[in-house]
């Protein structure tokens, strides 16, 4: 069969393209260097066949038995592949900052049409001292949703741009994590760094607008511009503590997962509920491991920026709180913050999946 795929050099008899989800797992004997060679020329795998791997382990396995069948050699391929990144089909062709515009829309919708359960949760995990009254109308719970989405387009923009990217050169060969799941956890602490300096304020001028610190956000503004450190001061409980941690753990079980998924199929392709299903999972799983993380960090930010105890460091506030409240302050709003955040996750994921595909046709219509 010839094929027809355009992404792929070599076309004749008995090539066999790996960007098609409809291709067998076990790949024909006679196919499989032009596999490793298609494999070179179109930078799939983690890293590339430079070094000749598949063809060595190809000519080691023929010298033991040349009269291997089609599926034992086959097999033997895909277990090499397996080892190895497979990058998703739907990022072919697309460059860092055509992701981070598809990752910054997807974000943009999730959180305006989940907002209000993200401020049920902060209100839950906060003091107990302050008045939330009046703050239950349905603009009540939505205070703090312009400074997010203003803020949150281009955070997700500098978010995705430096997760993928720092993805891609951890995961290539002569990396020192090359091999290893680190690789999608140092990519995420870099990405989160790196989108520190939009999403900090952002998170503090939200979360204060939430539990009625702030009165509006001109006040959050004026207090900004007042003394940014009321607001950059936040950035071990907020980022180092919480978010670092979050994204970490999110994209630890999402690229793990489907890893999985494209090594067992032979395809490197999900579908949209697949997609989803695999946010929602490492959604559901992030919000619990940070809980705690998420409570501490709401304490210590959720206060006047006078009051004297909101200098209080993260060891001194935790201590305080045990004291208090006991062990099960750290879980208060676990249920509210996995039924905001895995759906976030999923369908995120689910819209980012979508928006690639937008740009993709829309780069190929245009060329």
């Amino acid at each position: 069969k010839r094929s027809t795929c355009s992404r792929c050099t070599a076309k004749g008899p008995g090539h066999i393209c790996v960007h098609s989800s409809a291709q067998p797992r076990a790949f024909p004997q006679a196919g499989i260097g032009q596999l490793a060679g298609c494999l070179r020329r179109n930078g799939l795998g983690w890293g590339s066949d430079s070094s000749g791997v598949l063809r060595r382990r190809r000519q080691a396995h023929m010298a033991e038995s040349p009269d291997a069948d089609a599926t034992s050699a086959g097999l033997r391929i895909s277990a090499e592949l397996a080892q190895r990144f497979i990058p998703a089909q739907s990022d072919y062709g697309l460059s860092a900052m055509d992701q981070s515009i598809a990752g910054a829309t997807a974000k943009a919708f999730t959180k305006l049409a989940l907002y209000p359960l993200d401020t049920w949760k902060s209100r839950r995990q906060a003091a107990s001292t302050l008045n939330l009254r009046g703050l239950w109308s349905v603009a009540g719970v939505y205070r703090g949703v312009v400074p997010k989405i203003a803020l949150y387009t281009p955070y997700q923009a500098v978010y995705m741009a430096t997760y993928t990217r720092a993805r891609d050169i951890l995961v290539a060969e002569g990396s020192p994590v090359y091999g290893s799941n680190l690789a999608f956890v140092c990519a995420g602490v870099s990405a989160e760094i790196a989108g520190s300096l939009v999403r900090l304020p952002m998170e503090v001028w939200k979360l204060r607008l939430q539990l009625g610190v702030y009165r509006s956000t001109r006040h959050a503004l004026q207090d900004f511009f007042r003394s940014p450190w009321h607001v950059y001061g936040n950035f071990v409980p907020q980022t180092l503590v919480h978010d670092c941690l979050f994204s970490a753990v999110s994209w630890l079980v999402f690229e793990s997962c489907r890893q999985k998924v494209f090594a067992n199929r032979g395809s490197s392709e999900l579908a949209a509920h697949e997609s989803l299903v695999l946010g929602a999972t490492a959604g559901a799983v992030s919000a619990l491991v940070t809980t705690p993380c998420d409570v501490l960090k709401t304490r210590i930010i959720g206060r006047e920026p006078g009051d004297a105890a909101a200098a209080q460091g993260l060891r001194a506030m935790a201590l305080e709180m045990y004291r208090r409240e006991g062990a099960a302050i750290f879980w208060r709003g676990c249920v509210l913050r996995i039924a905001h955040l895995a759906p976030s996750q999923g369908i995120y994921m689910l819209l980012y999946e979508v928006a690639k595909g937008r740009i993709a046709g829309w780069r190929e219509t245009t060329m």
